[in-house]
């Protein structure tokens, strides 16, 4: 299982609107490509920098194929939506994630 997850730095002044955008766009768009399933959307609870918010969406991808495959369409389709919508006020890097056992 991977999971992909993407950090997300907002200016305040955009904060209630990301996160409208995040909830009723991001995350339903992500789930109807049937590449990603168990979406999170959380706050960073540390500032990153003075005048933004940070969070954070992950979801899971059954193979690395899966995730990068979503990432470079329909995720590449979605952040260029971001940049036309919020401009320089979101900025956000992806990472991967591989889950490890415990034992």
């Amino acid at each position: 299982m991977i999971i992909l997850n993407t950090s997300f730095h907002v200016h305040v002044s955009l904060d209630e609107h990301f996160k409208t955008w995040v909830r009723n766009v991001y995350i339903p768009e992500a789930l109807a490509s049937g590449k990603l399933a168990s979406p999170r959307f959380a706050a960073l609870l540390i500032e990153v920098q003075e005048d933004c918010v940070s969070y954070a969406v992950s979801f899971e991808a059954a193979t690395a194929e899966d995730a990068v495959e979503w990432h470079d369409n329909i995720g590449a389709r979605l952040r260029a939506i971001l940049h036309q919508r919020f401009g320089e006020g979101v900025v956000f890097f992806t990472t991967y994630m591989e889950n490890l056992s415990l034992k």
